[in-house]
């Protein structure tokens, strides 16, 4: 009787214990899942708040290179890859932007690995503002970034106002206005909002002539 009291003790303790392994190994499953969704990636970079380290790097020239707030000055700081799509989606915005603030905002772009990548991301997109490839530098490590186009609103005090994927303007104003920088985001134009039109005779009753675009649900300012 008492071995069938021990053979059963350990069979029930080795059955919680597979049950433990399994349900750790079902947790880590969706927790994977979740870090590969929209909203997972929305969570990733420096938190708001946090202080934005420098990064050093390389130019598309091959000189040594860094990137650091600039005191008095807010910063655009965009990570991005010359054979990102969504990056070619925002890029032509992000140059818009640069050039209609004339210093107003910083604008920098770090891109992954060595010099021969932003070479080609530069010979690309021909951009008027700074651009870095990190070069084992491990700027993308230190700013938590795993999806590009990613960016950060820095501001002039160093410390990071907004961040998030900016893949198209609806996003990359977004950004900026979560930054509360409304003055800057003004910069680039919103979305058509639809357009009451006025016939010039009178439509019958219930009847209604709107003209507009559709909103893509895109939210670029979460913190």
């Amino acid at each position: 009787m008492s071995t069938l009291f021990y053979v059963s003790y350990a069979a029930l303790w080795l059955l919680l214990l597979t049950i433990g392994v399994l349900v750790l190994l079902l947790y880590r499953h969706f927790g994977v899942m979740s870090l590969g969704t929209l909203e997972g990636v929305q969570r990733d970079g420096l938190p708001i708040g946090s202080v934005a380290p420098p990064i050093s790097g390389v130019t598309a020239a091959g000189q040594d290179t860094s990137w650091q707030p600039k005191r008095g000055q807010p910063q655009l700081l965009l990570f991005a890859a010359p054979d990102c799509e969504p990056c070619a989606t925002v890029l032509p915005h992000v140059e818009r932007l640069a050039r209609a603030m004339n210093g107003g905002i910083g604008v920098a772009a770090v891109v992954p690995g060595p010099k021969d990548e932003v070479a080609r991301f530069v010979e690309r997109y021909h951009p008027s503002f700074p651009c870095l490839a990190e070069d084992g530098s491990g700027a993308f490590t230190r700013y938590r970034v795993r999806v590009t186009p990613f960016g950060f609103v820095v501001g002039s005090d160093g410390r990071v106002l907004a961040k998030g994927l900016c893949g198209d303007q609806v996003r990359l104003r977004g950004l900026l206005e979560a930054a509360d920088l409304d003055d800057i985001a003004q910069a680039l134009p919103a979305l058509a909002q639809p357009v009451e039109i006025t016939p010039r005779k009178p439509a019958p009753a219930g009847r209604r002539s709107t003209v507009g675009s559709a909103k893509n649900g895109a939210d670029g300012g979460e913190r």
